[in-house]
């Protein structure tokens, strides 16, 4: 098999958001794993979250050098927008990683856990946000409002890194995120994490319960793989899985999950097509019951 000789890897979320924490990981798993190869390379392309990068990677047919981290905006956004190009028109190359989501308040909140939480949203109404109607946050937002009765106003920010500074100015009161999204701002002391959205405790907050603990268990998982330009054969893309399968078993790969309470998830090839093809089965599902398809 060829080895790879300079891959380039796009990072489709802005700085302060959980893709560029992955691409750094990788980044240092390249290293470590390859240290004759020269350093990966990094393509900002974050501005529009995913559609960017697919609308790159489109307009770079069979390119075996080019590949991108992914979430679900690459389902979400053609969904929401009425795209022509989705997934199917690129490479699934793998899932990578299973993260989680948390609730998240300001340290100065009138609430100190998870029970006081859910108590406040059902008497008071509150405001919670994210970069775009229909993105994970306001799915999980429409679930907690439901599941307490409560009335949360969803306010849309410019961006992902946005709802966090919202947060600290006091523009919205709680908001859903993943570890590597809100670690700063809970080391930095601004932001104090309340509940993990799971079946049970999570390692980046251990003693942190659940919201299932609190009395309504709402729980998801975040997938984040990688994707290519369409048009590559079997050994391109043999490559990339044996190139991303060797990275993972690196300290630095190893570090990244451990940091960020992220499990591995790997799922190459045609099995993450097929993963693929039941996520935007669900997500155009949860979508159009929030009303929010064109």
């Amino acid at each position: 098999m060829t080895p790879l000789a300079d891959p380039l890897l796009i990072v489709h979320g802005p700085p302060g958001s959980a893709p560029p924490v992955l691409a750094e990981a990788l980044r240092a798993a390249q290293a470590e794993a390859f240290p004759d190869m020269p350093p990966l390379r990094l393509l900002p392309k974050g501005d529009d979250p995913g559609v960017d990068s697919m609308n790159h990677m489109a307009a770079h047919p069979g390119d075996t050098a080019l590949v991108s981290t992914c979430t679900p905006v690459f389902l979400q956004a053609p969904l929401l927008r009425g795209m022509t190009l989705t997934y199917r028109d690129l490479t699934p190359i793998a899932r990578l990683v299973a993260d989680r989501f948390f609730v998240v308040t300001r340290t100065d909140a009138p609430f100190a856990d998870a029970r006081g939480f859910l108590a406040h949203i059902a008497r008071h109404t509150t405001r919670t946000g994210g970069y775009f109607l229909g993105g994970i946050n306001h799915l999980l937002a429409l679930a907690i409002a439901e599941g307490a009765r409560a009335d949360v106003e969803f306010i849309v920010t410019q961006s992902e890194p946005a709802v966090w500074n919202a947060m600290i100015e006091g523009t919205i009161d709680w908001g859903c995120g993943v570890a590597a999204e809100i670690l700063p701002h809970v080391e930095a002391g601004t932001l104090r994490v309340i509940a993990a959205l799971d079946h049970g405790r999570l390692p980046a907050f251990p003693d942190v319960p659940t919201l299932g603990e609190a009395g309504l268990p709402v729980i998801f998982q975040l997938w984040r793989g990688l994707m290519a330009p369409g048009g590559l054969d079997a050994a391109a893309q043999s490559r990339w899985h044996a190139h991303f399968s060797r990275l993972r078993e690196t300290r630095a790969w190893a570090d990244y999950l451990a940091r960020n309470g992220q499990a591995d998830a790997w799922l190459p090839g045609e099995g993450f097509r097929s993963f693929l093809d039941q996520e935007w089965a669900w997500y155009e599902k949860h979508l159009g019951l929030a009303g929010l398809l064109p």
